[in-house]
Parts: C-alpha cells; structure tokens; sequence
C-alpha cells in the first residue's frame, strides 16, 4: 500500500522545494541560471495533502465565523447581546446547534467515540441529499467521524489487521 501524502514523489518534491529555496537567498547569476536549465519552475505547489489554501483558494469566511463563535464562551459570544452587530443569523444560528450538540461543553471536551450523535445525523442526511436516498436510509450509528484522513486509514487498516481471518 502506497500513501500519496507521503512517499518518493513527496520526499523528491521536498528536496526540490528547499533547493529553490536556498538557491533564492544565494547571489550570483550562475546559480540561477544552473538552477533555471535544471527546473523549468520556480517555486513548489503541494497539492497532496488536501490544503486548498495552498493553491491559492481564498479561506472560508462562514465556516470560520461559525468557529469563532463557538470558541467564545457564550455569554462573549452567541448570548452576548449585541452579537448581530458583529454576525449574520445564518452563523449565529449554526454556533448555538454546535453549543447545544457539544451538551454545552465545547469544542474541547471529550465526545463519544464515533462523534457527537447530531454531527452524524447531519452527515447522514447529507449523504442522503446528495446520493438520493431515501429518507433515514443511512444510520448515524454506522458514521465514524475522523480527524482527518490520515486517522480514518488508521482506524481501517487497525480494523483490518485486527482478525487474522479477514
């Protein structure tokens, strides 16, 4: 099994980068001519890792806000009284569902394993919507929410190894 975050293309692209990058603080036109026949690029875009900033897309600002939000505490933040003067409904509206789905202990408690049961509904319907299904055809209990990729291969691959038979 190959992973594409990591690997020869990966370990190669990073040697390439940190050369482009020494060669641009080193004076001399020989340098950069060398280094011009020997790549015909400048600089280095990462695009296996899935950071869409790194290719130039602008941030998210709605996501972003709805975060913000729900870091505050309440009282700073979705209860403070003069909050749609700072936020839009839309935003205001989705921190309080994410106040009340994280049993109101925030974003750094502990939640149950597979994640918080109204994150998974909300996946669930989404996969619903966008496949055509039929509605409460995908079970929230059968949705693992992850980290990240790298987490989820993890938590496969352990599932995998762990009985011989499979």
């Amino acid at each position: 099994m190959e992973y594409a975050v990591r690997g020869k293309v990966v370990i190669a692209a990073d040697r390439i980068n940190l050369e482009l990058k020494e060669s641009s603080s080193i004076t001399g036109d020989e340098t950069e001519g060398e280094l011009k026949k020997k790549y015909p690029f400048d600089h280095i875009v990462f695009t296996n890792i899935g950071n869409p900033h790194s290719v130039g897309q602008v941030p998210l600002t709605w996501p972003r806000q709805v975060m913000a939000l729900v870091e505050l505490p309440t009282h700073l933040g979705v209860d403070h009284p003069e909050i749609e003067k700072i936020f839009t409904q839309d935003v205001i509206q989705r921190a309080r569902e994410i106040h009340k789905a994280m049993d109101q202990y925030g974003l750094g408690a502990y939640t149950h394993s597979q994640g918080p049961l109204p994150f998974r509904r909300d996946i669930a319907q989404f996969i619903e919507n966008r496949d055509g299904l039929i509605e409460g055809s995908v079970d929230p209990d059968c949705i693992f929410m992850t980290n990240g990729a790298s987490s989820a291969i993890n938590m496969i691959m352990t599932a995998l190894i762990a009985d011989s038979t499979w």
